[in-house]
């Protein structure tokens, strides 16, 4: 997994030098800018957005009750567990946001832009000379349209490594 990472940090950076990505979106000085994100952080904004289908899943858990359709009832229940389980990974350890950055996707551009980053990925685990890396976790975040709570949240990950993914799955 980690050497996984690195050779997508490696891949991004030989893109970027091989001038796919446009030279006006590179630092004037030929710095490679490479913007990351904390993970955690993601899945807390998602969380507390309207993109979290909650709203969604109750009004059909409800419906389905109604209509005595019990099958469909544990389906849903099921599912929402799944989610449950999954945005705890997300939200206190180092999982994957890919799913939860879909809703926001088309708008990382703008996040690149203002930010003066030539690429955005989640961890860079080596950056050679010539190449700085940017923490854009809050910029991201604030296109889930937070309110300030979650904002104040949100940079409470900071202050905290992650859970490890064995002990996540230990206390549940």
């Amino acid at each position: 997994m980690r050497s996984a990472r690195v050779v997508f940090c490696v891949v991004c950076v030989a893109i970027i030098a091989a001038g796919v990505i446009p030279a006006t979106a590179r630092a004037t000085d030929g710095t490679i800018r490479i913007g990351t994100y904390d993970n955690r952080a993601i899945a807390i904004a998602y969380a507390r957005s309207g993109y979290l289908p909650h709203t969604e899943k109750v009004g059909e858990y409800d419906r389905a009750e109604a209509a005595g359709d019990t099958a469909r009832m544990q389906e849903i229940s099921d599912e929402m567990e799944a989610l449950q389980r999954q945005l705890h990974r997300q939200g206190f350890s180092r999982a994957p946001v890919d799913d939860l950055l879909e809703h926001v996707a088309f708008r990382l551009p703008e996040v690149a832009e203002s930010t003066g980053v030539d690429a955005i990925v989640w961890i860079c685990d080596f950056a050679g000379e010539g190449v700085e890396v940017v923490d854009v976790t809050m910029d991201i975040v604030a296109l889930y349209e937070p309110t300030e709570e979650t904002l104040e949240i949100c940079r409470q990950v900071f202050d905290h490594d992650p859970v490890s993914l064995d002990e996540l799955d230990h206390d549940h």
